[in-house]
């Protein structure tokens, strides 16, 4: 899993860990962890379609380099 990056202090949902997965049916998932604005870390998963839909459209290369991105910039890549 990737290290932590320190809070950004500025009141939003930020991308703290990421890590590829094993899912139940054996298909790889994208885990992230995510830290919300109220302190609380919860993993989000997605399926293998999703992760590289959020890493091409976040411009990653890999599930590191979503650590430390806002959670929104994430979702608009989901979007794409």
């Amino acid at each position: 899993m990737s290290q932590a990056l320190p809070d950004s202090g500025e009141g939003v949902a930020v991308v703290v860990a990421a890590e590829v997965s094993a899912g139940h049916d054996g298909e790889a998932e994208l885990t992230l962890s995510v830290r919300f604005e109220n302190g609380v870390v919860a993993p989000v998963v997605l399926d293998a379609e999703a992760g590289f839909d959020v890493l091409a459209g976040c411009g990653a290369a890999g599930a590191g380099d979503l650590v430390g991105r806002p959670w929104r910039q994430v979702i608009a890549g989901l979007s794409r």
